[in-house]
């Protein structure tokens, strides 16, 4: 994916600070980068992507490398300069199979972007979403770029809403191959896929907690949905909710401590804050409809859809954890349902049907500089991001 209209919007300021989330503001740093080979385009994509950094005169860091390749593999001496000082920040060897050419790109950026700004990278994280390309809905990823377009699933049915473990090595998704739509789980080293919850109803992953341990469920179980959490380790499945109505679309806080999730006990479904200890819940908003909640890493805010009036398309917004703060991202072009976040929390992606089907886009957390992720065939929808 190429951003130079990034690059060309940043070249037009002497300092330039780009606001996240509505709030902070965060530098960009000016780089200049020379050698690195066919990875020199894939790393500046990346740099300009994370909005920390800007090509232009006058750099503070110069990002030096060279690769060769031999015996299959590619090898990368790189090096990263304070510009005023001519002092290298630091300068590493990297080594990696040839075909994973893009691969050991992000892993410079991201680098980079830590040895500067003490933050995470994001260049090496991916999407994994439903597409139905191939004629049913199968589970895909895809770079956070949009390249590597790769299907996992071949079940030739429906297999809906994946979700990442935060070691990303597994996927759990729902899918209907067996005729009910049961939980399953795929291990990505191996491609091999596990049955988690098969009760007649619906078994649908919400998110795993940030130590992999355990798996917040929406199961129905021929009753009305409610919230379930399975317990990796003992195998335990224990009830979160006892509603008659629908609970649905859990998402675990950073801490774990609470979990957001989508309900209709009032009426129409609204976000609601559950405490795991206490099973005690709050609601957060007062909308016509919202749907699909997504908690920010960083804990401030949690992403959701939704519509104020009955006549109002979907849209992206965010709401603080007070429910006091209700912030609009998206208005009107196309639907816009189910939010994304980056694993630093400075992005989202989400699904629009503003250019007609239903595709993946990206945007920052304030709204703004909305972009479609990739051109993939067919529709795609429910995009969950890596951590």
């Amino acid at each position: 994916m190429k951003l130079l209209f990034l690059a060309a919007a940043l070249w037009a300021q002497t300092e330039v600070h780009i606001n996240v989330g509505g709030g902070a503001k965060a530098p960009v740093h000016r780089i200049e980068i020379s050698g690195l080979g066919d990875l020199r385009e894939i790393v500046r994509d990346d740099l300009l992507f994370s909005r920390y950094f800007a090509e232009g005169p006058s750099p503070a860091w110069r990002l030096e490398g060279r690769v060769v390749e031999a015996g299959g593999k590619l090898l990368l001496d790189a090096k990263l300069i304070d510009a005023a000082r001519n002092e290298p920040l630091f300068s590493r060897h990297y080594r990696q199979d040839a075909a994973y050419k893009r691969s050991l790109a992000h892993k410079l950026a991201d680098d980079v972007v830590h040895a500067v700004t003490g933050k995470i990278g994001i260049a090496h994280s991916q999407l994994a979403f439903v597409n139905n390309r191939s004629g049913s809905k199968e589970i895909f990823i895809a770079d956070y770029d949009g390249e590597n377009v790769r299907q996992l699933t071949k079940h030739g049915s429906i297999s809906l809403l994946p979700r990442w473990s935060p070691d990303r090595k597994r996927i759990a998704y729902t899918s209907y191959v067996e005729g009910n739509p049961d939980l399953w789980i795929m291990d990505l080293t191996t491609g091999k896929t596990s049955k988690v919850s098969d009760d007649q109803g619906l078994n649908i992953a919400g998110g795993f907690s940030p130590d992999g341990t355990q798996l917040l469920m929406t199961l129905s179980r021929q009753k009305s949905p409610n919230l379930y959490l399975k317990n990796f380790t003992d195998g335990s499945v224990t009830r979160l909710t006892h509603h008659f109505g629908a609970d649905s679309s859990p998402t675990f806080s950073p801490d774990a401590r609470q979990v957001a999730f989508v309900s209709d006990r009032s009426g129409n479904p609204q976000i609601y804050v559950l405490d795991v200890n206490t099973q005690r819940a709050k609601r957060l908003t007062n909308m016509n409809w919202c749907d699909s909640p997504s908690w920010s890493p960083t804990g401030e805010w949690i992403a959701f859809a939704g519509r104020a009036h009955n006549k109002d398309k979907m849209d992206i917004f965010l709401v603080d954890v007070t429910g006091t703060q209700v912030r609009q991202l998206t208005r009107g072009e196309g639907t816009n349902e189910n939010p994304a976040w980056s694993p630093d929390g400075r992005f989202l992606a989400f699904t629009s049907t503003r250019n007609g089907r239903p595709q993946l886009f990206i945007m920052d957390a304030d709204g703004s500089a909305p972009h479609k992720l990739a051109d993939i065939p067919g529709a795609s929808t429910t995009p969950d991001w890596s951590r």
